[in-house]
């Protein structure tokens, strides 16, 4: 599988050169392969994830039903959902898209997990792999823990950030993807040819941190093949304004982590207010899906969400079976 890279459009990339996507992919090509600090809003949230988490686990073990079932971070499910696209170039029909979001690297993800999820999106063979964010999880020391751990995957590659990334450091989360050969979309598109035929990749920078700009990110993306990746699975809601048919791969949930059947999806949409807590939405002509992501940023342990390595086929519409 090969594909080229051509013109970015959007504003310059995070690390403040013109390298950008073309020397990210260029760097593909041939291996084959100022500090931020926690943001305010994170401390003035009414509940971030973490308090969600352990909101969830307590009740789990309130209910006798997390001792029976909770365990470490195993090896990660693969999902294969199927899309049918209807601007889908005809050569574009079957293609394959391996998904990795929220890897957060650290004490709370085992290394073998992260490496055991890098080589099961190789094993698909896949055309394309996006990085749909959530490197980093809470230390700036998780920068080089990317650069250990990120490498060596075998398709061209794309990525955009969430919000512990933004939280911790964009730009050092950004250099280290780039310096693996994968290019960052920060409100920006690009479009590659795979099978021989032009591919646009938009990516949406995070919504939780006030960096998401949609209109921004879509501005010169010619109709056809095009595939839009978002951290965040609220963004589905703007695009859906736009009343465009698009396909959004979004990640940030982790499907609950702790997911306690009726209880984790009421605290996600009341409290944590996210309505879209795994698997496929469609919101108007915007298909989302929300990959439960590869690792953990508050507990080390997963119930009834295990981590996800997605494998989504593309298919023209009328053409999906």
């Amino acid at each position: 599988m090969q594909g080229t890279c051509g013109k970015v459009r959007g504003p310059a990339l995070c690390n403040g050169s013109d390298s950008g996507i073309g020397s990210a992919l260029r760097a593909f090509r041939r291996s084959a392969v100022s500090r931020a600090g926690l943001a305010r809003g994170m401390e003035q949230m009414a509940l971030t994830r973490r308090d969600f988490l352990k909101s969830a686990a307590v009740a789990s073990i309130c209910g006798a039903v997390l001792p029976a079932a909770a365990r470490a971070v195993e090896r990660a499910h693969a999902e294969r959902p199927v899309f049918a696209l209807p601007d889908l170039d005809p050569a574009h029909d079957g293609l394959r898209v391996a998904q990795l979001s929220d890897l957060h690297v650290g004490d709370r993800t085992r290394p073998d997990t992260i490496r055991d999820a890098i080589a099961r999106a190789n094993s698909f063979a896949p055309d394309l792999v996006v990085l749909t964010g959530d490197y980093l999880c809470r230390e700036r020391s998780g920068i080089g823990l990317m650069r250990d751990l990120l490498g060596g995957l075998a398709a061209p590659t794309v990525a955009v950030l969430g919000n512990h990334d933004h939280w911790v450091d964009a730009r050092g989360a950004a250099r280290a993807l780039t310096a693996h050969g994968y290019a960052v979309l920060r409100n920006q598109n690009t479009t590659l040819t795979l099978r021989g035929a032009p591919f646009t990749v938009v990516g949406i920078d995070d919504l939780l941190t006030g960096h998401a700009r949609p209109r921004e990110a879509l501005t010169g993306a010619a109709r056809g093949s095009r595939l839009v990746l978002a951290h965040g699975p609220r963004t589905a809601d703007q695009l859906k304004k736009l009343g465009q048919p698009l396909l959004c791969l979004s990640g940030h949930t982790h499907g609950g982590q702790i997911n306690v059947p009726g209880l984790t999806q009421f605290m996600l949409r009341t409290i944590a207010h996210e309505p879209y807590a795994r698997g496929l939405f469609r919101l108007g002509a915007v298909q989302l899906y929300v990959n439960r992501g590869v690792g953990n940023s508050a507990l080390r342990i997963r119930f009834n969400s295990d981590p996800e390595v997605t494998l989504a086929v593309l298919r023209r519409a009328g053409q999906a079976s």
